[in-house]
């Protein structure tokens, strides 16, 4: 017999000037709680948290880094204060502090996020700093509420929003991943998850406009971050939304080669690496990452990077023990040939600058396409753009 529980967020509000309505939306859900304690960073977050407290009576607890003592700190206050909702108000650092001490505390979270810039705002994961100082993804309780104030997320910087909007480009090319790997170790697939993974990330390199300062745009990538969150919560795994991109990625933090992007970013430009991989490249994902101003190459995230090709590869197959993806069909073969065979395709069909139009390459790209989808085993095959 089949039996699935997944807890899905109650509270779902996206809109603009709501993040003084949070009592609100408490009581029209039904919702009453005696002890609360809203979370925040020290800066831009802590006015928020202050603007929330104005309305709802709670406590305010500072969130100064994503650490397992910052975890511990605040697990330990909400048991020794009895507290029954915490509220997160913050970036992604807030976020997932939250959602990883409200799993140990026994807590009901509800976020507020000021910046979206990855796909974790509504999942089961948190991403915590272990003793080492390195980002481990650990359970986290999936929030019960979500208020995204428009037109606080639209006051981020650029850089943020860039980084929002690219990482739902690795759904793609991790549901890819995910296909393969049924198709090759008989790893289970959620359809619904699959479905909401991909979804997501379609309706964004499909909108008639990609302008991340749109308030519409804007809406439908968070509207898509959280449609990423539930396809993970329904998986049981970030598999929907996790793939060879985010092996790759984590690899190059592994070894400090891009300390200064945004994990989002640096997935969606190693998408579409991935997705070249996969045979799966199709040009409105690379317009889509272009008009973005995600970067295609390597060198354009960090220099250092193309300079240690082989070792990333390496490491990037060590990430994940068990999770098969298409890095495993190319161990055999050296990652840097592989990687310089990209370059060459990107310069062959002029796509490293300006976005691909429909021209004569373009017929070409189709027909290498063509020639190459039967040699990746799909047991079904992905929706196509």
């Amino acid at each position: 017999m089949y039996n699935q529980t997944v807890p899905f967020p109650a509270i779902f509000q996206v809109n603009e000037n709501i993040i003084g309505q949070v009592p609100l939306f408490l009581k029209r859900n039904g919702f009453e709680f005696k002890n609360i304690l809203v979370a925040s960073g020290v800066e831009q977050s802590f006015r928020y948290a202050m603007t929330i407290l104005e309305v709802l009576d709670g406590n305010h607890f500072i969130v100064g880094s994503n650490d397992n003592a910052t975890v511990e700190e605040l697990r330990a206050y909400c048991l020794l204060n009895n507290v029954d909702l915490l509220i997160g108000v913050g970036g992604g650092t807030v976020l997932d502090v939250v959602k990883r001490a409200s799993l140990l505390a026994n807590v009901e979270n509800l976020l507020v996020p000021t910046i979206i810039s990855n796909d974790g705002i509504v999942s089961p994961i948190a991403v915590i700093k272990d003793e080492a100082g390195k980002t481990v993804s650990c359970p986290g309780k999936m929030p019960f509420g979500i208020v995204v104030d428009v037109d606080i997320i639209q006051k981020a910087p650029t850089k943020f929003l860039q980084a929002a909007a690219g990482d739902i480009l690795s759904n793609i090319s991790a549901t890819n991943d995910w296909v393969l790997s049924a198709a090759t170790t008989g790893e289970k697939i959620n359809d619904l998850a699959y479905m909401l993974a991909r979804s997501a990330a379609f309706g964004l390199v499909h909108h008639e406009t990609k302008d991340i300062r749109n308030r519409n745009f804007l809406k439908q990538v968070v509207y898509c971050q959280i449609n990423s969150g539930l396809a993970m919560a329904l998986a049981g795994t970030s598999r929907p939304c996790s793939g060879s991109e985010h092996l790759i990625s984590h690899a190059i933090d592994y070894h400090d080669l891009s300390t200064n992007t945004l994990h989002g970013f640096q997935v969606g430009s190693i998408s579409i690496f991935c997705l070249y991989l996969q045979k799966r490249l199709d040009t409105k994902c690379i317009n889509y990452a272009q008009e973005l101003k995600i970067p295609l190459a390597f060198h354009q995230i960090d220099p250092q990077i193309e300079q240690q090709l082989e070792t990333i590869f390496e490491t990037s197959l060590k990430m994940r023990p068990g999770r098969y993806t298409v890095l495993d069909t190319c161990k055999d073969m050296k990652f840097t040939d592989i990687y310089y065979e990209y370059i060459s395709f990107l310069e062959r069909f002029k796509i490293t600058d300006n976005s691909l139009e429909p021209t004569e390459n373009y017929l070409e790209y189709k027909m290498y396409k063509k020639q190459h989808a039967a040699k990746y085993p799909y047991s079904q095959p992905p929706l196509e753009t």
